[in-house]
């Protein structure tokens, strides 16, 4: 190993000299970087190596030229620009290899260092690449790279086609395979400019190869993404009409009842994209145009477009009776209202036309309808007891939405209606359950404002106490502090009593009234230590920081021997695995 080290040594000699004539580093910055080195060195040369010491090695080597190429831009040196990077290179292309010899089963180390060769346009990586395949084959996405690198890097099509083919024949549906494919077959049909009859040729043949690639992938791939990712590569190219023609059969004859299907073909027609008669027919009729030669020419317009669009949707939403065929109708429509700067009282009524089939054929998603009932409001002219309808309506399709609940109680919050209001929220908790915490908050809020009915808080709190913990825990703590308000200090304690004796343990209510206790004018010290003793009865096994607000506690009465004992108790008592975080947060109180 000590040989190997010297002669490692010996070779970077060169190197040094270089820099110390060219004036990169001086003297000093030289022998930081030897000594450097030679603690990197050591490192991959020991017995157990590990593959953080390569990586480390390659980063500050990687560093270092970075580093270099900005001292000569700053001291302006031209003298002999590169050899040094060069030689770092080198050794970094060298370190990869041995990490890659050392841990072939690190898939990361084998990406790290194609994306350095890229970079550094390092050669000859042909054999790392097939070794690669040979340890990682059984991952798609290592014949992926290596596809990528003879592309694009090499343009060794021989090798594309040897990685390709043995990827497909070890992955035969991996749908990225064929992708990388067919859109190397389609840019090197693009590749040929001059179209002689020889060119023609040529590019006919690969176009005859990429359809043979798209036959056998539907042979082993069968769904509806494939062929519109598929679809999306083909339509780039104007010279591939064939394949493009065949996708978009295909689409149609394999996948009639699936919803991507008609959403694809819809926003097909936004781009221009006309397809099939009939859809530019129901348009015209729809939207009280005709079929005569003006409107056929008329049919790459913004207007058209946008009406051929609707026309598939509403074919598609008639033959597909599901919210998410209406929702990729409705998204489309809100997509097109974004910019309204051409077409917008156009875009403004495909959107109403569309929210209004999806509400009354009762597929709405949920957020469609909070936009719809939005959208109500601002109308502001829509009778009452469609209002109604609606919500009711929302609430049955989407009875776990807690924003749908919401907007229900606020309008009739906003319409001064307190039977409906409580009515309204009886049904939402029903429905919601422990997802309720916001409705009661809200319930809270609107009876705290309303004087004429005093006893209602109360009763919706002692209501709310009997709710699962995640609602009735921040309530029990607002509940206190509600009596504290309305009543005295007094009356919180009795109630901070009643609750910790007749309900479920709940931490936030030990927390509140301790914060109660210490905005008292004259602070009752015994009713406020109580706080933290309960506070560490019931939770004092789980919970580190209870333990400590105990202990702050203490230090602002000046009882260190209580301190003490509280300490001693925490060690006792908290769970095994919390004690060194007990013990880390008390010294830091020390500290402060």
């Amino acid at each position: 190993m000590a040989e190997i080290v010297e002669y490692r040594k010996e070779k970077i000699l060169p190197e040094y000299e270089q820099m110390k004539r060219i004036e990169l580093f001086d003297d000093a910055e030289i022998r930081d970087i030897i000594k450097r080195r030679d603690a990197l060195n050591a490192k991959i040369v020991r017995q157990n190596k590990d593959i953080r010491d390569y990586l480390e090695f390659i980063k500050y080597e990687r560093n270092l030229i970075g580093r270099i190429q900005k001292l000569r831009k700053d001291k302006n040196i031209q003298e002999k620009k590169g050899n040094i990077e060069y030689a770092i290179a080198l050794r970094i292309k060298q370190l990869y290899i041995q990490a890659t010899d050392r841990f072939p089963q690190n898939v990361r180390i084998w990406e790290e260092f194609l994306k350095f060769a890229k970079v550094f346009k390092v050669k000859d990586i042909s054999t790392i690449l097939d070794r690669m395949i040979q340890l990682h084959g059984d991952k798609p996405e290592m014949w992926l790279r290596a596809v990528v690198w003879e592309y694009e890097q090499t343009q060794n099509m021989e090798r594309v086609k040897h990685f390709m083919l043995g990827g497909l024949q070890r992955h035969p549906d991996n749908n990225r395979l064929y992708y990388k494919f067919l859109k190397i077959k389609l840019m090197e049909a693009e590749k040929i400019k001059v179209l002689t009859e020889s060119g023609l040729i040529e590019r006919n043949h690969i176009l005859e190869g990429a359809k043979i690639i798209y036959d056998n992938s539907r042979k082993k791939i069968h769904n509806i993404e494939y062929l519109v990712n598929i679809l999306e590569i083909v339509q780039e190219y104007s010279f591939a009409q064939d394949l493009h023609s065949a996708v978009l059969r295909d689409m149609q004859s394999d996948f009639p009842l699936e919803e991507l299907m008609w959403h694809t073909l819809a926003r097909r027609e936004l781009m221009g994209l006309h397809m099939v008669t009939d859809h530019e027919l129901e348009a015209d009729n729809q939207f009280g145009g005709n079929t005569d030669e003006a409107s056929t020419k008329s049919k790459s317009t913004p207007k058209k477009r946008i009406e051929c669009c609707v026309a598939v949707y509403e074919q598609a939403a008639r033959i597909l009776k599901t919210e998410k065929m209406w929702s990729y109708y409705i998204n489309t429509m809100l997509e097109l209202n974004q910019d309204t700067s051409a077409q917008a009282s156009l875009k403004k009524k495909v959107l109403q036309m569309a929210l209004k089939g999806g509400y009354e054929a009762g597929f709405l998603s949920e957020s469609h309808y909070i936009y719809y009932i939005e959208q109500i409001f601002k109308a502001q002219d829509t009778r009452l007891d469609f209002i109604l309808e609606v919500f009711d309506k929302a609430t049955k399709s989407h009875g776990m939405s807690v924003r749908l609940w919401e907007m229900w109680m606020r309008f009739h919050i906003q319409n001064e209606s307190e039977q409906s209001l409580y009515e309204v929220f009886r049904q939402a908790v029903r429905k919601l359950g422990d997802k309720s915490s916001p409705l009661w908050q809200l319930i809270i809020q609107y009876y705290q404002v309303r004087p004429d009915l005093p006893k209602r808080v109360e009763e919706i709190f002692n209501e709310a106490i009997l709710q699962p913990p995640s609602v009735s825990a921040p309530l029990k703590a607002q509940y206190i502090e509600y009596v504290a308000i309305t009543k005295d200090i007094n009356a919180a304690r009795h109630k901070y009593d009643d609750l910790v004796l007749n309900t479920t343990p709940c931490l936030e209510i030990h927390e509140k009234m301790s914060f109660l206790e210490s905005i008292q004018c004259i602070p009752n010290v015994d009713s406020w230590r109580k706080c933290h003793e309960n506070a560490v009865r019931f939770f004092g096994e789980q919970q580190v920081d209870v333990w400590i607000e105990y202990i702050k506690f203490e230090k602002t009465q000046d009882t260190p021997k209580n301190i003490n004992l509280i300490y001693e108790r925490a060690l006792k008592t908290l769970n095994v695995d919390l004690v060194n975080t007990f013990e880390v947060k008390h010294d830091l109180l020390n500290i402060v």
